[in-house]
């Protein structure tokens, strides 16, 4: 859908402040919907054009401000289509950028159907493609006669009064919008929706700007019913149109997660009729509730995450941390990487083949690989607030475990390598996995013995809830301890496997990145147990 500019609309140009455009322009309002026709005029039926608040010059004067100029007009399903044509005619002449047709009441009668299908037929050919639209009752299940369908065939865009402020069939006003929008989609409705919400003189209990703010604000397109006349109570010229945006969103929040974002996410999911509870910034139970039930009207993946699909459908836009090389950060950085990864203490060059300038082709003694191999050749991920399955991925496909001339990890004769393609990877996610005690390298039995351990910041969990917490982006392994031997232990993928048999990327007497754990070392088949960090 083209962007669609927040707007404000007009009844009576004369009886607003004379200052209206430059207060127009000061709110950054984009879109004025100026009223052009109407099908009576003194009471009684006769198509008429506004022609003394509708003129090339008036709608040249908003455009030459940058702000589009979309005329609307009150139809009663009458039978004198041809001249309502010839007057709306007459105002599309003027230099309008689109045209609003205002049904409500009358067509509830089904005697005006064909009247109103004439009407939009003949409209669609005049009014440019895209710029057509309606306004009609906020809630159709409470209006069924309306034609609503003839309507979302005909026109492009649906402008539903959704008048919170004197509305009263919920109990709260979030309730009331989802109930509006709900009820559209439920009747197959599919043209985009541009909400109008109301500040009028006349509430018993009237919105506050603040209110109004918030839905003006996450709803794009979306629209104040009506700029107040002079004297007129009215909240209106007390907001901001511009061209509000979610920050763009640079890591995943979920269940814990604080901050302005957070902030934000509940703020939407609030205007759209999600619970998120109070906007604090803290997201906790209620906050990951809302989120579960939007991804699952939406049809996204329910997993109460919010990450580049959530976020994205909610309106804003995602920029995914990026995996960084460990020798590209600065001094201070590499410090707090290090400080949580279980280097030897004389790390170095001891351990490096300085006469091999790409440390990841080796050659020499299979069982001391891993020490010609300097971390510092490894990606980490840039923040580890922002987890996610695809840089799950991304760092398993970084290490290329298939590729036979990657020694690194690739077999030979006896010696595997499971336990550096696990630290690796682990590594690169910034979840802790234990690798040498002094000068000895710990196998998989000891990360198995480790990991065991709870103040190491890992706990045990079933293989259903493995591939659960991999595909949220949680650092997850596989561990076996072998009574006769060296154990085994791979890294859980985010991919659904099948039950009790996670997906997993191994090193060891075969080397895959994705397969099932049954494709694993042949003694531990079946015999894994899982662990995720945090």
């Amino acid at each position: 859908m083209v962007n669609q500019p927040r707007g404000i609309w007009i009844w009576n140009l004369s009886e607003i402040r004379s200052d209206y455009l430059a207060r127009l322009v000061e709110r950054q309002v984009k879109r004025v919907y100026l009223k052009v026709f109407d099908g009576k005029f003194k009471g009684k039926l006769q198509p008429t054009f506004w022609d003394w608040q509708c003129s090339a010059e008036i709608v040249q004067e908003f455009q030459s401000q940058g702000i589009q100029v979309y005329g609307w007009g009150y139809h009663y399903g009458t039978a004198d289509v041809d001249e309502q044509v010839a007057k709306v005619k007459q105002a599309l002449a003027c230099g309008l950028d689109g045209y609003i047709l205002d049904v409500e009441e009358e067509v509830k009668n089904q005697t005006t159907h064909p009247n109103v299908e004439k009407l939009l037929a003949t409209l669609r050919s005049l009014v440019k493609e895209g710029t057509l639209g309606y306004t009609s009752f906020g809630h159709p299940g409470f209006h069924p006669n309306v034609p609503w369908k003839m309507l979302d065939e005909y026109c492009d865009i649906a402008l539903p009064q959704i008048y919170f402020e004197k509305f009263n069939f919920l109990l709260t006003t979030s309730e009331e919008v989802k109930a509006c929008l709900d009820a559209h989609k439920r009747l197959g409705l599919n043209k985009p929706i541009l909400p109008i919400w109301s500040s009028e003189s006349d509430a018993t209990k009237p919105a506050t700007a603040a209110e109004l703010q918030d839905y003006l604000s996450n709803f794009p397109g979306s629209s104040i019913w009506r700029i107040p006349d002079v004297g007129k109570r009215g909240e209106a010229w007390n907001l901001v149109y511009s061209d509000f945006e979610l920050p763009t969103l640079s890591r995943f929040l979920r269940l814990g997660s604080k901050g302005e974002d957070v902030q934000a996410l509940q703020k939407v999911l609030n205007a759209r009729g999600f619970n998120a509870g109070t906007v604090d910034g803290d997201f906790g139970p209620k906050t990951e509730a809302a989120v579960i039930a939007f991804q699952t009207e939406a049809n996204l993946t329910v997993d109460g995450v919010v990450g580049e699909q959530t976020w994205t459908a909610l309106g804003g836009k995602f920029k995914a941390a990026q995996l960084v090389k460990f020798g590209d950060l600065s001094a201070s950085e590499k410090q707090k990487v290090e400080a949580g990864f279980f280097f030897p203490p004389t790390f170095g060059n001891r351990y490096a083949n300085p006469s091999n300038s790409n440390p990841k082709e080796w050659s020499g003694n299979a069982g001391q690989r891993a020490r010609y191999i300097q971390d510092a050749d490894m990606p980490v991920i840039a923040d580890s607030a922002s987890r996610s399955a695809d840089q799950i991925r991304a760092v398993i496909n970084y290490f290329n475990v298939e590729d036979s001339g990657n020694k690194r990890f690739w077999p030979d004769g006896s010696v595997t390598c499971c336990n550096i393609f696990a630290r690796d990877v682990m590594r690169c996610l910034r979840a802790p996995l234990t690798h040498w005690v002094g000068e000895k390298e710990q196998d998989a039995n000891a990360m198995f013995d480790w990991l065991n351990n709870p103040a190491n910041g890992w706990r045990k969990v079933t293989a259903t809830a493995a591939t659960e917490a991999a595909s949220k982006g949680i650092p997850t392994l596989g561990c076996w301890k072998n009574p006769r031997g060296i154990g085994h232990i791979v890294v859980v993928r985010p991919e659904p496997g099948e039950p009790n048999n996670p997906r997993i990327a191994q090193a060891g007497a075969i080397n895959f990145a994705n397969g099932l754990a049954t494709k694993g070392l042949s003694p531990a088949k079946g015999r894994f147990t899982y662990f995720v960090y945090g």
